[in-house]
C-alpha cells in the first residue's frame, strides 16, 4: 500500500508543477514568479488530478498485489509502467479527448503526467510480497 500512495503522491504533486513549469516558461515564456503567482491553480490541478486519478490507483494496486514475487522484479516494474502510462493516456482521454486526438499544447499535459508515473514507479521500492493489506 504505501508504494502505491508513494506513486499516487509524486504523480499528483510534481506533475502540476513540472507541468506549470513547462507551460509557463518553455511554452508561454512566463518568468518563474508568475508562474508561481498561479499557486491557486496548481492547487487545483493538484486536487482534480488527486481526484481522476483514484480509479487508476485502485486498479494500479490490484495488479500489483496480483503480480506474482517470483517474476523478476523488472518484468513487474515494467509491467506496472506500461499500465501506468496506458492510465494516464485513457483518464484524459475520457476527460477531454483533445488532449489526446490532436497534437497541441494540451498533449504536454498527458506526457508529463505519464513520464512522472513511469518515473515512480522505478525509484520507489516495490514490496517483494502479495500479503493483501
Amino acid at each position: 500500500m504505501k508504494y502505491i500512495a508513494q506513486i499516487w503522491v509524486l504523480t499528483t504533486i510534481a506533475s502540476p508543477l513540472v507541468l506549470a513549469v513547462v507551460l509557463g516558461i518553455i511554452i508561454n515564456n512566463s518568468s518563474l514568479s508568475e508562474i508561481f503567482e498561479s499557486y491557486e491553480i496548481i492547487i487545483l490541478m493538484i486536487l482534480v488530478g488527486s481526484l481522476f486519478s483514484i480509479p487508476a490507483m485502485v486498479v494500479f494496486g490490484l495488479i500489483q498485489r496480483s503480480l506474482k514475487s517470483s517474476i523478476p522484479f523488472w518484468r513487474r516494474k515494467l509491467l506496472l509502467s506500461i499500465y501506468s502510462f496506458l492510465s494516464v493516456w485513457i483518464t484524459f482521454y475520457i476527460v477531454d479527448e483533445g488532449f489526446i486526438t490532436r497534437w497541441t499544447d494540451k498533449t504536454v499535459w498527458p506526457l508529463i503526467y505519464s513520464l512522472i508515473i513511469v518515473i515512480g514507479v522505478w525509484i520507489f521500492r516495490l514490496p517483494n510480497t502479495n500479503s493483501v493489506v
